[in-house]
C-alpha cells in the first residue's frame, strides 16, 4: 500500500521539479538605471581602479618619508698566518646593528641607531663596542631645502586630484551611455507601437481584399500584394524586436545584476523627452563662448599644467652634480665583553664623531642627453593633453548647438511630412474605395507614411543622444536631463 501511494505522489514530484521559475521583473526608467550601474557595473569598478592606481602612485612618493627600521648584521672568521708579530690576523669578528630612519621631504635624513661590535686578534680577545649613535644626511645640491622632494610630491599629488575629476567625468560618461541605449529601446518601443498599427490596419485590409475577391471585385494580384504587405510588416516588427533585445542584452552586459532579470521598461514618453531637450537647449544657447562654469575639464586643465611645471623640476634635477653632508655621532662603551661595554656605557663612555662630504660628477655626456629627451617628451604630452581637452570643450559646444539646430528642423519637417502622408493616406483610402486608385498605389502611400514616422522617432532619437554625449563633457550643465 505504501508503494501505491509513493507511485501515485511521483508524476506529481517531478512535474513540480521540472516546473520553469518565472524571470524577477524589474521595471527600469531613466531615474533608476543609475542606481543599479552603481550597485554592479564592472565599469564602473574599472574607472574606480584607474582612480586607485593614481592614489598608489602618490602613495608610494609618500612611504618613502615614514620610519623605516634597518638590521645589520654579520660574522667573519679568517684561517690565515701573520706575516710578522705587528702585524696581527684579526679574527673573529661580530657586528650587529639596528637603526631607526626617517627620510624628510627637506632632504634630510635622520637615523637613530644602536650597535655593538666585537673583535679578537692576535694582541686582544673580544673586544666590544656597545652603544648608540645618532647619524645626519644633509642633500646640498639636487635636493637643497626638499626642492626635488616637493616637486615629486607635488606632482603626484596634482595628478591623483586630476584622476579624481576624470573619475566623475568617466562615470558620468558612463552614466550617459547607459541612458543612450536605454532611449534607444524607448525609441525601438515606439517603433513597433507604430509597425503593429499599422499592420493590424493591413490585416483589416487582407480580409476586405479577400472579400472582394470573392465578389469579384479585387483580383489575385491584390490578395497577394495585400499579403506581401502583411509579411512585410510582421518581419519588420520580428526585426524590431530583434533590435530591441539586443539593445537589452547590451544593458545586461554592463549591469550584471540585471542579467538574469526580465526588464521591463516604465511608461515613457519620447516627444516628452524632446520638450525637454528644448529646455536644456535653452540654456546652451545662453553662452555663446564655451561655458567652462559646466565642466569639470577646467580645473583637469589646470592641474594638468600643475603636474607639468613639478615633472619639469624633477627632470631639471636629474642632472649636474650629487653634494651630499654625512655626519655621525657614537656614545658607547668598550672593554673586553659584551658585558662589561655595555656597563661601560654609564661607568666610563666614549665618543666618536665623524663628519664627511660625497661628491658624484657626471663625466659624459648621456645624462645630459638623457635629462633633454625626457623634457621633449613631457612637453610633448603636455601640449597633446592640453589641446586634446581645449579641442573638445570648444568643439562640444558650439558643434552641440549646430547639431540640435540641424536635428530640431529634421524632426519639425520629417512631422510635417508625416501629417502630409496621413492626409494623402486619407484621400488615397477614399479613391481606392470609389475604385478611382488602384491597390498598389495605395500600399505604397501606406508604406511611405510608416516609413516617415519610423524615420521621425529615429531623428527624435539622435536629437536626445545627442544631448547626451554634450553632457558628458559638459557634465554639470543646469538641466532636467542632466541626471
Amino acid at each position: 500500500m505504501r508503494w501505491l501511494f509513493i507511485i501515485t505522489l511521483l508524476p506529481a514530484t517531478l512535474f513540480c521539479q521540472s516546473k520553469p521559475v518565472a524571470d524577477e521583473i524589474i521595471s527600469l526608467n531613466d531615474k533608476n538605471l543609475a542606481k543599479f550601474a552603481k550597485e554592479s557595473a564592472p565599469g564602473i569598478r574599472q574607472i574606480e581602479a584607474t582612480l586607485e592606481s593614481a592614489k598608489l602612485l602618490r602613495d608610494s612618493i609618500d612611504d618613502q618619508y615614514h620610519w623605516r627600521l634597518q638590521t645589520d648584521a654579520s660574522y667573519l672568521q679568517a684561517k690565515e698566518r701573520s706575516l710578522n708579530q705587528f702585524a696581527p690576523v684579526t679574527t673573529d669578528v661580530s657586528q650587529l646593528q639596528a637603526a631607526i630612519v626617517k627620510p624628510f621631504s627637506s632632504g634630510l635624513s635622520v637615523g637613530v641607531s644602536a650597535f655593538s661590535n666585537q673583535v679578537t686578534n692576535s694582541f686582544t680577545k673580544d673586544a666590544t663596542d656597545t652603544g648608540f649613535g645618532l647619524n645626519l644626511s644633509v642633500d646640498l645640491m639636487k635636493n637643497l631645502f626638499g626642492k626635488l622632494s616637493k616637486a615629486q610630491i607635488n606632482n603626484a599629488e596634482a595628478l591623483y586630484e586630476k584622476a579624481k575629476l576624470e573619475r566623475m567625468i568617466q562615470e558620468k560618461a558612463f552614466l550617459q551611455g547607459l541612458r543612450r541605449i536605454y532611449w534607444s529601446i524607448v525609441a525601438t518601443d515606439e517603433q513597433i507601437k507604430i509597425s503593429k498599427g499599422l499592420l493590424d490596419t493591413s490585416l483589416k485590409q487582407l480580409a476586405d481584399t479577400e472579400k472582394r475577391r470573392k465578389s469579384n471585385v479585387a483580383d489575385e494580384g491584390d490578395v497577394a500584394r495585400s499579403r506581401s504587405q502583411v509579411a512585410s510588416r510582421r518581419s519588420n516588427i520580428l526585426l524590431l524586436e530583434y533590435q530591441r533585445e539586443s539593445q537589452i542584452q547590451q544593458l545586461k552586459e554592463q549591469i550584471p545584476t540585471l542579467a538574469d532579470k526580465k526588464i521591463v521598461l516604465d511608461k515613457v514618453d519620447l516627444t516628452g523627452a524632446i520638450v525637454e531637450v528644448l529646455a536644456c537647449t535653452t540654456v546652451i544657447q545662453s553662452h555663446k563662448l564655451t561655458p567652462y562654469e559646466y565642466t569639470n575639464y577646467d580645473e583637469i586643465l589646470e592641474l594638468v599644467k600643475s603636474a607639468y611645471r613639478e615633472k619639469q623640476a624633477v627632470t631639471d634635477a636629474s642632472d649636474g652634480w650629487d653634494l651630499t653632508l654625512n655626519g655621525e655621532a657614537k656614545y658607547f662603551g668598550k672593554d673586553l665583553s659584551y658585558d662589561s661595554s655595555i656597563d661601560g656605557i654609564s661607568g666610563d663612555p666614549q665618543r666618536r664623531y665623524s663628519v664627511g662630504l660625497q661628491l658624484n660628477i657626471p663625466l659624459d655626456g648621456k645624462k645630459s642627453v638623457t635629462e633633454d629627451t625626457m623634457k621633449r617628451i613631457d612637453e610633448k604630452r603636455f601640449m597633446a593633453e592640453k589641446e586634446m581637452i581645449t579641442a573638445r570643450l570648444n568643439a562640444y559646444h558650439s558643434q552641440t548647438l549646430t547639431n540640435i539646430s540641424l536635428l530640431q528642423s529634421a524632426v519639425r519637417t520629417q512631422g510635417q511630412n508625416s501629417q502630409d502622408l496621413q492626409t494623402s493616406l486619407k484621400s488615397a483610402q477614399k479613391k481606392f474605395n470609389q475604385a478611382r486608385l488602384s491597390f498598389r498605389e495605395l500600399i505604397t502611400d501606406q508604406d511611405l507614411l510608416l516609413q516617415s514616422n519610423l524615420d521621425e522617432v529615429r531623428t527624435k532619437l539622435t536629437v536626445l543622444t545627442t544631448l547626451l554625449d554634450y553632457f558628458s563633457v559638459f557634465n554639470q550643465t543646469p538641466c532636467g536631463l542632466n541626471q
